[in-house]
């Protein structure tokens, strides 16, 4: 009997936890969502520059969270040589994110680099920490509209001192920028 008394009170104690603990409320999600900024670069000069301007509301994972995001910080950001023609090409990289007005975001120099180094291995390019504090304050004050009449981003690439093979030379590259996003449930 006393075995049935402890199973029957051990019964009653879990339904009253259940019943009377509620659910927790969800908090916060934090979300990664990438931006790929694709460029690509030919000619027969030994210094090759290409500027791409872009909006935060042209990326899938934006739009689909936007409405929802309490916050939005830099979290990395990296670059990727998708082809190289010839592919024994080498130079100095320089990759500069401006704002809207043009002002600077972060502005990021590789020297003296084999160019099919970074196929399929990216180079992480490290910020300061008044670059990240940059870029942070100016995702801040983004305000898009559905049409991207005004870019947030304009993305300039500049390879020189080019050395290798001889030209024409055909660049093909990537850089990807990871944001986290704080999306309500």
């Amino acid at each position: 009997m006393k075995k049935i008394s402890k199973i029957i009170a051990s019964l009653l104690f879990i339904t009253s936890l259940m019943l009377f603990s509620g659910c927790d409320n969800l908090s916060d999600i934090p979300l990664n969502i990438p931006i790929g900024v694709e460029f690509s670069l030919s000619g027969n000069e030994t210094s090759l520059e290409g500027t791409t301007s872009f909006c935060l509301n042209q990326y899938k994972e934006w739009t689909d969270n936007k409405d929802a995001l309490k916050s939005v910080s830099f979290i990395s950001t990296s670059y990727w040589t998708k082809a190289v023609t010839p592919s024994d090409l080498s130079g100095t990289i320089n990759i500069a994110l401006k704002g809207a007005a043009g002002e600077p975001i972060f502005n990021v120099t590789m020297k003296d680099v084999a160019l099919n180094t970074f196929i399929n291995k990216p180079y992480k390019i490290v910020l300061t920490k008044a670059e990240i504090d940059a870029f942070n304050g100016y995702l801040d004050g983004i305000k898009e509209g559905p049409d991207c009449t005004n870019p947030s981003f304009t993305a300039e690439i500049n390879i020189s001192n080019i050395t290798g093979s001889t030209s024409p030379y055909n660049i093909t590259g990537k850089i990807e920028i990871v944001l986290e996003a704080v999306v309500e449930p």
